[in-house]
Order: C-alpha cells, then sequence, then structure tokens
C-alpha cells in the first residue's frame, strides 16, 4: 500500500501532489481523524483494567481497502492539464472515513460527525464552481451507512464487511459523479433495478424460499420449480471436500455467530414454513407460480415504467432507449435505414457521420461474443469430468480476455456499455437462482453447480461470476470516467487516445490471476513465509502474465512516438510485480477486485 500510495503522488509530472497541497486542510483533517481513532481503540480497553492481547490472527484488510483505495482511484482521476481542483477527493475522503470498522467507532452518529471533519476546511473556503455543495456532501456519511447495512443483510455472509463497504463506496460515487450516458445507464440499472426490486419483490422472494425449503415428500411434484435438497447436498459436498478454491491456498474455515435479530428471523421463518407444509402440492404449485409472476412482472414493471424514461431523459437526450437502441446497432443495415427514412426522414442516430460503420462493427463485436462463448462452454462441457474444478474455472478467466481485451481497443464505449448490461443480467439471473423462482432457477443452479467453489457456499450469493465481470470491468469504468467525454460524441471514441489502464483489469484478471493459480497448483514448491499457502512460482507466473497483457495492450494501443526503453519495461514489470504480491497476501476480501483496482490505480500512476 505504501508503494501504491507513492506512485500515486509522484504522478502526473507533480499534478496530483500539487491536488493534495491544494487540498492540505482536508487531508489533515482525514488523517488526524484516523490516527486518532486508531490511537484511541486501546483506552477502553485498558480503562476497564483488562489485558491488552494481540489477537492471533490480525487481518489488516477493512484498514487497508475501503480506507485507501477511494482516495488513491479519486487522486488518479485528476486531470493533468487542468488547473481545476479535483471534484471527487472531499467526498472521497468523507466515505473513507465512513468506511472504519464499527470496532473502532460503535456509535454510528459519532462515525458520522467525525466523518465530516474533511468538509469543515472547504466549507468556510470559497467554493468553486465544479465542486459539490457541502450540504450534499454532509448526508454521504448516513447513506453510507444505510447502503453498507442494506447489502449486508442481502449479501452477508457471502461478502465481507470489507467488501460491502467497498461496494457501497462504488455505488455512491455512480450515484453522484455519474455523467457519460454510458454511467449514467449503469447507474440506473444498479440504484434503480436494484431499490425497485428490493422494495416490490424482497417478501415475495423470501415467501418462495421458505415455501421451496418445505421438506421434498410435500413437494414431491414440483419437478424443476425447487433447488432438490440433493443438489444442495451436492453443493455442499464440494464445501467439505475443499476441492474449488479461487487461490491455490486452502479454504480457511468459516464460522457463523447469529445475533438475537438473526434468531428472531429464523423464528419467524420457522413458522412461515410450518404454514406451507400445511398446503397440498396443487396449493403450492399455484402459490410457486404467483411468486414467480410477481417477481418477473415487477422486473418488467421496473424496466418500463421507471428505466426507461429516465435513462431516455439522461442519458439519449430524451430519445425512447427502445427506440435507440436498434439505431445504435442497425443503422449499418440497408433495410433499416429505408425503414427510418420511411417513417420519419432524417431522423434517429443511423443518419449521423460514421454511424453505420460504427454499428455494423458492434454486430461483428456482438456475434464475436457470441462464438466465443458458445466455444468455451462448449470446450468445457466437453471435458467437465476430466478436468478439476479450478481448470474449469480458469477457462472462463481465459475467455474474458478473448471476449474484452480487442472489443476495448475498437470500440470501449460499446464495450463499456456492454459490461454494464452483462452485470445486470449476472445479478438478475442469480437473483432468481437465490429466489428459487421457477421455471429458471433450477436450470441456472445446474449450470453453475460444476463452477463453484467454497467462497461460493458461505452465503445465497454465488460471487464467482460477478466478481469474475467487475474485475474485466473496472479497468474500462475507471479509464472512461477519468477520461472525460468533454464536447464529442460520448458513443464514438475513435478520434480519443485511451490510456492503457483499461486493460488493467483485464489482464490482472483473465491472464494473471489465472497463471498463478494454474502453475501454483501443480508447480508450487516454495511456498511464501505467511498463511495462505501461495507459491512464489505461482506470484512469478502471475507477474509474467501481466507483463505480457499489458506489453500487448501497449503495443495495440501504441502511438508513433511511443518508446519501449528500460524505463517501460521497468514500469511494466512493477505492475506485474505489484499485482503478484498483493494476490499473494490479500486478506479479507476477493483478489478479482482489489487487485484489478490496485493495478489501475498503478498503471494511471506510472503513465503506461
Amino acid at each position: 500500500m505504501a508503494i501504491l500510495v507513492g506512485i500515486v503522488l509522484c504522478s502526473r509530472e507533480g499534478r496530483i501532489w500539487k491536488e493534495v497541497g491544494i487540498r492540505k486542510q482536508e487531508f489533515a483533517a482525514w488523517a488526524a481523524v484516523l490516527l486518532t481513532t486508531l490511537a484511541s481503540y486501546p483506552l477502553p480497553i485498558l480503562l476497564r483494567g483488562q489485558p491488552l492481547e494481540l489477537p492471533r490472527s490480525l487481518d489488516p484488510s477493512p484498514l487497508l481497502y475501503p480506507i485507501i483505495f477511494p482516495i488513491m482511484v479519486a487522486l488518479s482521476m485528476t486531470q493533468e492539464n487542468s488547473n481545476n481542483k479535483n471534484p471527487y477527493l472531499v467526498s472521497n475522503l468523507i466515505m473513507s472515513l465512513s468506511s472504519l470498522p464499527p470496532t473502532l467507532i460503535p456509535r454510528w452518529d459519532f462515525r458520522w460527525m467525525v466523518s465530516l471533519l474533511p468538509l469543515v476546511p472547504s466549507h468556510f473556503r470559497q467554493r468553486s464552481n465544479s465542486e459539490t455543495d457541502s450540504d450534499e456532501l454532509s448526508f454521504l456519511p448516513p447513506l453510507h451507512f444505510v447502503l453498507s447495512s442494506v447489502l449486508t443483510y442481502l449479501l452477508h455472509p457471502s461478502l465481507t464487511s470489507t467488501e460491502l463497504r467497498m461496494i457501497a463506496t462504488a455505488l455512491i460515487n455512480l450515484l453522484i459523479y455519474a455523467t457519460s450516458p454510458q454511467a449514467i445507464i449503469l447507474k440506473a440499472v444498479l440504484w434503480g433495478g436494484g431499490l425497485g426490486i428490493l422494495i416490490l419483490c424482497e417478501d415475495v422472494i423470501k415467501w418462495n424460499v421458505n415455501l421451496a425449503r418445505v421438506p421434498s415428500h410435500k413437494l414431491r411434484r414440483t419437478g424443476n420449480a425447487i433447488i432438490s435438497i440433493g443438489r444442495w447436498k451436492n453443493f455442499a459436498a464440494l464445501r467439505v471436500k475443499g476441492q474449488a478454491s479461487d487461490s491455490e491456498g486452502e479454504l480457511p474455515k468459516i464460522t457463523f455467530n447469529p445475533s438475537k435479530s438473526t434468531k428472531s428471523t429464523r423464528s419467524k421463518s420457522v413458522g412461515q414454513k410450518s404454514f406451507y407444509a400445511s398446503l397440498t402440492h396443487e396449493q403450492a404449485r399455484k402459490r410457486k407460480l404467483a411468486y414467480s409472476l410477481w417477481v418477473y412482472g415487477s422486473v418488467v414493471f421496473i424496466v418500463m415504467i421507471a428505466l426507461r424514461p429516465y435513462i431516455g431523459k439522461y442519458a439519449f437526450d430524451g430519445l425512447d432507449p427502445f427506440l435507440w437502441a436498434p439505431g445504435y446497432l442497425l443503422c449499418g443495415q440497408g433495410w433499416y435505414q429505408n425503414l427510418v427514412d420511411t417513417i420519419a426522414s432524417g431522423s434517429g442516430y443511423c443518419v449521423t457521420e460514421g454511424a453505420a460503420s460504427a454499428a455494423n462493427l458492434r454486430l461483428l463485436l456482438i456475434g464475436y461474443w457470441f462464438v466465443v462463448l458458445a466455444m468455451g462452454i462448449s470446450l468445457v462441457t466437453a471435458i467437465l469430468t476430466r478436468i478439476q474444478v479450478d481448470t474449469r474455472r480458469k477457462v472462463f478467466h481465459g475467455m474474458v480476455v478473448i471476449m474484452f481485451l480487442i472489443p476495448g481497443v475498437l470500440d470501449p464505449a460499446f464495450t463499456y456499455l456492454g459490461l454494464s448490461l452483462a452485470l445486470a443480467v449476472f445479478l438478475l439471473l442469480d437473483t432468481v437462482r437465490a429466489g428459487q423462482l421457477p421455471p429458471f432457477s433450477g436450470k441456472i443452479a445446474a449450470f453453475l453447480e460444476p463452477f463453484v467453489d467454497g467462497r461460493d457456499l458461505k452465503g445465497p450469493v454465488v460471487v464467482s461470476h460477478v466478481f469474475l465481470l467487475l474485475g474485466c470491468a473496472i479497468g474500462w469504468w475507471f479509464t472512461l470516467a477519468a477520461t472525460g467525454t468533454g464536447n464529442g460524441d460520448p458513443w464514438d471514441w475513435s478520434k480519443r487516445q485511451i490510456d492503457l489502464a483499461f486493460v488493467s483489469g483485464v489482464v490482472c484478471v483473465g491472464l494473471g490471476d489465472a497463471a498463478a493459480s494454474l502453475i501454483g497448483r501443480r508447480f508450487g514448491r516454495t511456498k511464501w513465509g505467511w498463511r495462505g499457502g501461495k507459491s512464489i512460482e505461482g506470484s512469478l507466473a502471475f507477474t509474467l502474465a501481466v507483463m505480457t497483457g499489458l506489453s500487448v495492450g501497449r503495443w495495440w494501443v501504441g502511438t508513433e512516438t511511443q518508446t519501449w526503453s528500460l524505463v517501460d519495461w521497468a514500469k511494466i514489470a512493477t505492475v506485474g510485480l505489484w499485482g503478484s504480491m498483493v494476490e499473494a497476501v490479500v486478506t479479507g476480501v476477493n483478489d478479482n477486485i482489489v487487485v484489478p483496482v490496485g493495478a489501475w490505480i498503478v498503471v494511471s500512476g506510472l503513465g503506461l
């Protein structure tokens, strides 16, 4: 982390260090709160006369990733040739302090007050027009607290508390800073779609899950409407055997101590099961059908009534998304152009300059994605019983490199949109699977069963495929956010130089992580000296894979003035070595998220 901070502060030819100097009062307030909180933590223990003992295993992740990463990402968004203040810094300083573990500051209202201290200097200083109003920023701590609580309620223990606080910070940044059409669509899908499903479908999904948990002899004729108990036994067997882990180390032992609220919720759930057990087969079938229809109907309602007008107004300048999408993809087709000219001559996206060739390219990319998916799934299915679970999973890691690296260079904006929509589909499908909603939940669970690992069995959410997609998307999302659209077409990036940092997620997740796992498991003999079971051979494989991916990406997006000096190679090696060390020591968070975020920061800071 010290290396990461040093790279960021020394980057942009001193522009970021100048930004820190401008915000020195805010940073001083942030550092004072953080250091005071850490220093005062032992005082209550000592005042009670209890001995101060260090824990047997200390996990530093809650004090590193949610606290440092948002600030480093915000600093990396600083424009190099601009004198405007960085608009992201103050808000992320506040959310960094809001992410302090509750163990350090148990009372959330007190954490709210201390989190606002970095806002005090800017509140009394003359604010520029580019800065967000301090009155809005003052509500970030309670928003962060509520969002973290909701995410914990929904996703724990599938996600750790550290991951949940990082996700809350990322979602709030998306909420308040989304300006490009692609970011607005992503915000609408995650915030609007997520809140809509939570409000309309939460109780219905819980009722359906409780109904599905009634003993099998009560629901013998439901077929694939629920995930059978036998299938869950197979899932549990994977956890007992410890076969499938995304890293080369062993899985930690999982323990969970339910609270009083959990006990009351459990007793309520037991009462619901007793009611459902009294139903006949026909009544249970009708209830499951009604629950499923409500959820699917709610999704259609949210998309058509809520998301559709919002996206049309703020992302497409008032044009309906369902009218914009065909033109975005089909305007190069003669029959479609004739149809548009017949209905409304001179209107639509398809008459803009260069739109026809760009749309044809997008159709080719969609076909390319389908071919890669079909080949990858067919390959895995054909050799499913001959390879280990870890190898099956790494096939998908390799697929993301092929799927996203080339399209990301050819059409970054379309790749951004595709990754956002794919994330929405993944989250929706996992909601259907976790909610055990017929007729698709059984099929989704059957498809995922050969690829789940111990992490996926901890809670209700299968996180591996979502984290894989997020790790790949981080590079594009951050790069396009830092680049800005300016006055040009936000959907046409053909004349803009894209920063190499956009490939950081793909090379780390698709190449580095896969190489470290496959090589480390088979040839790893020399282990690192800390807990986790990672090997030096696996870390070297990660480094070489990332260096190869960055070199190819740099050559692909390079300009005529691009150099390949020893300094450039040293920078590439630094990214690979830094990522391999984080992958080897990371705890408390999924490396498919932490490593791509850190790698993006390092690549941006080194100016590759």
